[in-house]
C-alpha cells in the first residue's frame, strides 16, 4: 500500500513538474493497459487544432536511430505538435508483425474520437512514430502552382549505418497522412516499417480530388518518378542509403506498379525536383487496385467512365493502353511482393490475378499472399504476410 501511494506521489509530482498527464490505453497486442503520456505543446492556443505524434517507446525491436529521446521530443513539441508517448515497456510482440494490430487500433480510435477529445487535434496529421525516430514533413517534389506536392518522411535519426527507404503513395487525394482513410483502409505499412528501422515516406497521390477513378498519363508517372529522386535526394541529408522500394493501395497501387514498369523509359524524366537524381526503385509492394484497361471484366462499373473520358476501347486502343501500369511492362522486372484480400471486389481480384499472369508469362519473379481474413477493400494485418513483407524489405532495402 505504501509503495502505491509513493508511486502515485511520484507520478503527481512529475506531471506538476513537467506539465504532462498520464492516461491508460489498452493495447491489443499486449493484452494491458499501457501509459500514455501527454505533453501539449508550449504555445498551445486552445482554439487551434494540434498535429499529433504519437511516439512509440520501449519497443521490442532493436532501436536503430541513436539520438535520445529528449532531444527528438523536446523539438517535436516547439513545432507545436500535441506530443504523446507510449510505453510498450518492451513486451515481447511490441514489434512488427504484431505491432501492427495495435497500430490500427490507435488509428481507429483517433477516427473514433475515442483520444484525448479534450484537444482539438488535426485529423489529417496524425503521425505514429517509433522511438529514435523524426518527422519531416511537406517536402515538396513537384512545384505545380495548382496543386504543389510533397511528402512526409518518418526516418531513424542518427543512424549507425544509412538505412532504406519504403515510400507509399497516398490512397487519399486530399490528405497524404489522413487518419480517416489510413484507418478506414486499415494501412499501418508504413508505421510497422518503420518499427523495424527502415526510413518511410507518404507522398501525396498525384491525381487532384475530387478523384474519379482516372490516371492520367504520362502526367503521374512524371510526378511520381520526382516523388522518388526527391526522397532520394532528402535522404543524403538524413541518413538514408539512396535504396526505396514503393507501395500503393487503391489508388496508389497502381502509382506503385507504374515506378516498376516504366523504370528506364526516358519519356517519363525530368519532370519535377532534382531532375539530376535517379528515379529507380528497387522494389514494390502491389496490393489492390488497377493496373490494366485492356482486360477488364465485362460487367465492370467503371467502363463507362473510362469510355467517356478516353472515347470506345476498340477505337482509342491505344490512349486505353497508356493509362494502364502494367501495360508498359514488357520484359522481366524486379521482384515484386503483391497481397490481396480474398473478399475484394471481383474487378479487383481480376486485375491481380492479370498482374500475376503477366509476371508469370514474362518469367519475373514475384511473391503472392492472399489475406484469408476477409475484410473487404483493406491493407493486410496478417502476421504471417506482414512477416513475409517485412523480410522483402529487408532483402531489397539492405545493400
Amino acid at each position: 500500500m505504501k509503495k502505491s501511494f509513493l508511486f502515485l506521489l511520484a507520478l503527481i509530482v512529475a506531471t506538476l513538474a513537467t506539465g504532462a498527464t498520464v492516461e491508460k490505453w489498452p493495447s491489443v497486442v499486449t493484452g494491458r493497459e499501457l501509459d500514455l503520456t501527454i505533453n501539449e505543446p508550449p504555445t498551445h492556443q486552445g482554439t487551434n487544432e494540434l498535429a499529433v505524434i504519437v511516439y512509440l517507446q520501449n519497443l521490442a525491436a532493436p532501436r536503430v536511430g541513436t539520438e535520445s529521446d529528449d532531444a527528438i521530443l523536446k523539438d517535436f513539441r516547439a513545432a507545436n505538435n500535441l506530443v504523446v508517448t507510449l510505453d510498450y515497456a518492451h513486451a515481447t510482440n511490441a514489434r512488427a508483425p504484431f505491432l501492427n494490430r495495435d497500430l490500427a487500433k490507435l488509428r481507429n480510435d483517433f477516427r473514433a474520437k475515442k483520444l484525448f477529445p479534450q484537444f482539438k487535434c488535426d485529423y489529417s496529421h496524425i503521425y505514429i512514430v517509433p522511438e529514435g525516430c523524426r518527422l519531416q514533413r511537406d517536402v515538396r517534389y513537384d512545384a505545380d502552382p495548382k496543386r504543389p506536392l510533397a511528402l512526409d518522411i518518418i526516418y531513424p535519426s542518427q543512424p549507425k549505418q544509412p538505412v532504406g527507404a519504403l515510400l507509399e503513395f497516398s490512397c487519399d487525394n486530399y490528405n497524404r497522412f489522413g487518419n480517416t482513410m489510413l484507418s478506414y483502409c486499415s494501412d499501418t505499412l508504413l508505421e510497422g516499417a518503420a518499427t523495424e528501422g527502415f526510413a518511410v515516406a507518404m507522398a501525396d497521390h498525384p491525381v487532384a480530388p475530387p478523384y474519379h477513378g482516372l490516371d492520367p498519363m504520362p502526367e503521374c508517372a512524371l510526378r511520381i518518378k520526382a516523388a522518388v529522386r526527391t526522397l532520394r535526394a532528402q535522404g543524403t541529408r538524413i541518413g538514408l542509403n539512396g535504396r526505396i522500394v514503393v507501395a500503393g493501395f487503391s489508388r496508389g497501387s497502381g502509382m506503385a506498379l507504374l515506378l516498376v514498369t516504366t523504370q528506364g523509359k526516358k519519356e517519363f524524366e525530368n519532370h519535377g525536383e532534382h531532375p539530376d537524381v535517379s528515379s529507380d526503385v528497387q522494389g514494390a509492394i502491389v496490393m489492390s487496385g488497377r493496373f490494366t484497361y485492356l482486360d477488364l471484366l465485362p460487367n465492370d462499373v467503371e467502363i463507362p467512365v473510362y469510355e467517356k473520358a478516353w472515347g470506345a476501347r476498340a477505337s482509342h486502343l491505344e490512349t486505353w493502353r497508356q493509362h494502364g501500369a502494367l501495360d508498359y511492362l514488357t520484359r522481366a522486372t524486379l521482384p515484386l511482393f503483391l497481397t490481396i484480400n480474398c473478399s475484394e471486389s471481383p474487378e479487383a481480384l481480376h486485375q491481380m490475378t492479370v498482374l500475376r499472369q503477366r509476371l508469370a508469362d514474362l518469367r519475373s519473379d514475384s511473391q503472392f499472399f492472399m489475406d484469408r481474413e476477409p475484410r473487404g477493400h483493406k491493407v493486410t494485418l496478417d502476421p504471417e504476410i506482414l512477416g513475409a513483407m517485412n523480410l522483402y524489405l529487408k532483402a531489397r532495402l539492405n545493400p
